[in-house]
């Protein structure tokens, strides 16, 4: 029989209680920010100095005053913060990031800013010099805090850090970090002396202080707060209302059962009108938004509703949080195991006991000389517990009690067996040994001094590590080991024999004996740095993999499109691309690839002739959009420098995506992409004709084998088969081990569950298209010449808008990557398309031929400069001398003309935002083209559907929406 026994966690730190207190004071909605007026009249009350006003009024315009950086393998995240509608980036995932986040959805907070303005604090600074003087001065130190909100209760700065780096820094400045052991709460005295000067009040604050699974709730319902779409129904409400206030608590799955089967399709806008007296899972979900529903998000998790409860009233969710078992996270204790074999301690006394045994309703204990044997009532015990009994330990388990005992090798045993035999002879005949008296005697003192026991008499025999074992080396040769050893952590990463040979140099220099190569490697192998001599990347592949982040963390999100991978790869295959006139090229494709982390499922790839850049994610985005008409909550990618373009980071800002950029170097934060790699080359890539794995053994490559010298597929067949291996094979067909469901239907699945959420939709129509322009250089911008229109490069673009604005007014400009002759200019909320006439002859250009042709006009310029820049450039275009890697951007558009992701044609409502324009509110925006003029592009259709307002074709086959290719008759070796 065993006791549970409630024992204390930590208290909660300050911030921590008013942060609940708060709750209670405004429990729900979005606070809105201050205005101007608004934040003089509170900072009167706050009684805030004038140094402080004008710190905050800085922090407001001027955050964030820095970039943040990925450092110590931090995650960056950019995040779009409903409150304040601006990009907010933090420097980790798991420390800053939740509280940005709760900030930005909870009802105190009116603004919060990360990074403001950087500020120096005078600080004691102290030195020891090597006699051990301490001296100290004072010095002013910059700073920048890593957040700062403002409240109704007033202003705070904020720190963010490990719990773990907070414990480091207190043990290395004591007197500058420390924690109050009554209310666990750090602080940092210089600092919250500084900005208590200023009228704000510093927090020093710690990433133990989160609840990882009420950040991951927040999440869940984050698309339901504050929004105008998702409205919940009288008629679905009382439905709800009607079946949770009869029972008071009931299952989120229970209810989910009862919920009114939508058969529309997740990516469909549409939506049925809801039977009288049904509802929908999206309405439970809004519900709890609102409120009206109540659970405990600090326990629950709402992604898994079979373990959710749902309760009608806060009492209900009272009486629920009594009855339920606390959680190991979130508890105010946790239970412990009183069994046979406890030691306790009452208080004020020396004496250790231990418990003996535990009948019914009793607890028998002794001393530790076993002099005293009492009994006692069980909750008598469990009462003393409380202030009277202190627990000493617990019954060890087999895993502890293995652990304290040293390994011991057969050949001991047997010796020992033999020593135990030998005395046991000797001590009734004298037989001939090889041992000496002096060993026979020191063998029985043994044996008497391990009592009567022959198991431990035999375990006293053990042979021990004989002695003179210790280092043979001196202290002056490990020393000089040591400094060869590190003075090698270099990229040259020289060889063990060369460093010997540099060990017996600086010996002989230094007057010392030279140890022999072997402990001389042996000794050196410690200060070897792989980090320092191979590179990051070399010493992340031979670090030990990490199975897990945090406790309670979502690795991979909690539900369809709330984390999406993106990466890019070169494919291990040689194809044959058409350029101009006809020449045919040999090349290895790109690859980018965008799946869903939860389900796995393949969203959308892109395959291209051109190394990966911000048009590979544009098009992957628009590939993923015109697919499933969906939009990602988190986008998870690498360091590329296409991925930190403020083209791609102003999309994600527009759609409300959240980046995470994984540590550089680490591959494994995205192993669920990477595995997806490996996947495609061995189940497709690596069985066609051309494939590269005979290229991995350069030296034995053969004429037979090379690959290069393959009859190999060409552009549209590969796009043909990726197509169909991902969203036929690997979506449909093939059970995924993750969840043992295939991507498809598992998605589906979870839909069901966890809502459409139709405010993440996103129609691909011009305005989406719009969005996935590429903004021209130098901020986005140009000047308007009422003449000539705008200038990007050395072109003018020309629209009928431009005549009547003002001279060099600047408007944001965006260029399509696959038209040269048009750009399109945001005018007074009007997306406007401009036209170049010297380059309508050549609107099959892409900006990459584009781009190497005007070298090629620079270059001819500067040997003549008397010819126009005009003639010049048709004669470039004429002779279409470009480079391989633009000659095949053609390829690319060919293949995605056909489906309309490469063209942004016009229509009658645009709605977009420019900040050039200045506009306050929405606009109904125009998108107008003086010429608009179709390209016809030769190019079998994929499997991308049409936009929303292009006109349907009259006869559609069966077929249509697929390759039409006979997969059959394609050169591979195993038929898919």
């Amino acid at each position: 029989m065993t006791i549970e026994l409630p024992v204390r966690l930590p208290p909660l730190s300050t911030w921590q209680r008013t942060e609940a207190l708060w709750l209670e004071k405004r429990p729900g909605g979005l606070a809105k920010p201050f205005s101007d007026e608004e934040l003089l009249a509170v900072m009167d009350e706050w009684g805030t100095p004038e140094e402080g006003r004008k710190y905050i009024i800085r922090a407001r315009r001027e955050s964030p005053s820095r970039r943040v950086g990925g450092r110590a393998r931090n995650v960056v995240t950019r995040y779009t913060s409903l409150k304040l509608h601006n990009r907010v980036a933090t420097e980790s995932k798991n420390v800053e990031f939740p509280a940005v986040f709760r900030y930005d959805l909870d009802g105190t907070t009116r603004e919060h800013y990360s990074q403001p303005p950087q500020v120096g604090i005078p600080t004691k600074i102290r030195r020891t010099s090597r006699r051990g003087k301490v001296t100290e001065y004072t010095h002013t130190v910059p700073y920048t805090p890593d957040i700062f909100r403002l409240t109704p209760d007033g202003p705070f700065v904020e720190e963010w850090k490990n719990e773990e780096k907070l414990v480091a820094l207190a043990k290395k400045y004591p007197f500058r970090f420390f924690k109050s052991e009554d209310d666990a709460t750090w602080h940092c005295p210089e600092r919250e002396e500084y900005f208590k000067a200023l009228g704000i009040t510093f927090c020093l604050r710690s990433s133990a202080e989160h609840n990882p699974r009420f950040i991951e709730n927040l999440s869940h319902l984050r698309t339901y707060l504050d929004n105008e779409m998702s409205v919940l129904t009288e008629d679905a409400w009382s439905a709800i209302d009607r079946i949770v206030r009869k029972r008071g608590a009931m299952s989120m799955a229970a209810l989910f059962a009862l919920a009114f089967t939508d058969r529309t399709p997740w990516n469909e806008p549409l939506v049925l009108p809801t039977p009288p007296g049904k509802f929908r899972v999206d309405d439970v979900l809004q519900a709890i938004a609102d409120k009206r529903l109540f659970v405990d998000l600090d326990y629950d998790d709402l992604s898994d509703p079979s373990s959710v409860v749902i309760c009608s009233s806060l009492e209900q969710l009272d009486a629920v949080k009594w009855r339920r078992p606390p959680p190991h996270t979130v508890s105010t204790h946790f239970v412990m195991t009183v069994d046979v074999g406890t030691e306790f301690m009452f208080r004020g006394k020396p004496d250790v006991y231990t418990v003996t045994a535990m009948p019914a309703g009793k607890v028998l204990y002794r001393d530790s000389e076993s002099r005293v044997f009492e009994e006692m009532p069980e909750m008598r015990f469990q009462q003393l517990l409380q202030d009277d009994i202190h627990l000493l330990s617990t019954p060890k388990s087999t895993e502890e009690l293995l652990a304290q005992c040293a390994f011991i090798t057969d050949k001991q045993i047997q010796t020992a067996r033999r020593r135990f035999q030998l005395v046991k002879q000797l001590e009734h005949t004298d037989i001939p040994h090889p041992y000496s008296a002096r060993t026979i005697q020191r063998w029985q003192q043994k044996i008497r001094s391990a009592g009567e026991s022959r198991p431990l008499q035999m375990l006293a025999l053990i042979p021990r590590r004989p002695g003179g074992r210790g280092p043979q080396i001196l202290d002056e040769v490990l020393a000089l080991i040591r400094e060869v050893a590190l003075s090698a952590n270099n990229p040259t990463n020289p060889s063990g024999r060369h460093s010997y040979d540099a060990f017996v140099r600086l010996c002989r220099e230094r007057g010392a004996k030279p140890c022999s190569p072997n402990t001389f490697y042996q000794r050196s192998g410690v200060f070897r740095d792989v980090r320092s001599r191979e590179g990051d990347r070399w010493a992340y592949n031979k670090e030990p993999a990490v199975w897990y982040l945090h406790r309670g963390d979502k690795i991979h999100g909690g539900r369809p499109f709330h984390r999406v991978h993106i990466d890019h790869t070169k494919l291990d295959i040689i194809i044959k691309v058409r350029g101009h006139g006809g020449r045919i090229y040999r090349l290895r494709p790109w690859l980018t690839i965008v799946i869903d982390a939860e389900t796995r499922a393949v969203l959308a790839f892109y395959l291209s002739a051109h190394p990966p850049s911000t048009v590979s994610c544009m098009m992957a985005m628009r590939a993923m959009v015109a697919m499933h008409k969906r939009v990602p909550d988190f986008l998870v990618c690498d360091n590329g420098k296409e991925f930190h373009s403020n083209a791609f980071d102003n999309f994600c800002d527009l759609n409300d995506i959240t980046l995470e950029f994984r540590p550089a170097h680490e591959s494994r934060f995205g192993s669920v992409i990477e595995r997806l790699f490996g996947v495609t080359n061995q189940l497709l890539i690596h069985d066609l004709v051309g494939t590269t794995k005979a290229m991995q053994h350069v030296r034995t490559l053969t004429q037979s084998v090379d690959p290069m010298r393959a009859d190999h597929l060409t552009f549209v067949e590969l796009h043909g088969l990726l197509d169909y291996f991902f969203f036929v094979e690997y979506n449909r067909e093939r059970r995924h081990p993750a969840h043992d469901h295939t991507p498809d239907e598992y998605m589906n699945n979870r839909f069901v569950v966890t809502g459409r959420r139709l405010t993440r939709l996103r129609p691909y129509d011009e305005r989406f298209m719009l969005q996935t322009l590429i903004p021209v250089s130098r901020g986005g911008v140009r000047e308007i010449d009422n003449q000539m229109g705008i200038k990007v490069g050395r072109i003018w673009y020309w629209a009928d808008e431009f005549a009547g604005r003002r001279n060099k007014k600047k408007v944001e400009v965006r260029i399509d990557m696959w038209n040269v002759c048009v750009a399109y200019a945001c005018i007074d909320g009007h997306w406007v398309k401009c036209v170049s006439r010297l380059l309508m002859q050549y609107r099959q250009l892409t900006q990459i031929e584009l781009r190497y042709a005007l070298y090629e006009v620079r270059l001819r310029l500067r040997a003549a400069p008397e010819s126009s820049f005009e003639s010049v450039l048709r004669g470039v275009l004429a002779e279409h001398n470009i480079p391989v890697a633009a000659d095949v951007t053609g390829a690319t558009r060919l293949i995605y003309g056909k489906p309309h992701l490469t063209e942004v044609e016009s229509s009658e409502g645009i709605p977009e935002f420019s900040a050039t324009d200045g506009a306050d509110a929405p606009a109904e925006y125009n998108l107008s083209a003086s010429h608009d003029e179709g390209r016809a592009d030769d190019a079998p259709s994929t499997s991308f559907p049409r936009r929303t307002n292009d006109a349907a074709p009259s006869n559609t086959s069966p077929t249509a929406g697929r390759f039409k290719i006979d997969y059959s008759r394609l050169p591979v070796r195993n038929p898919i």
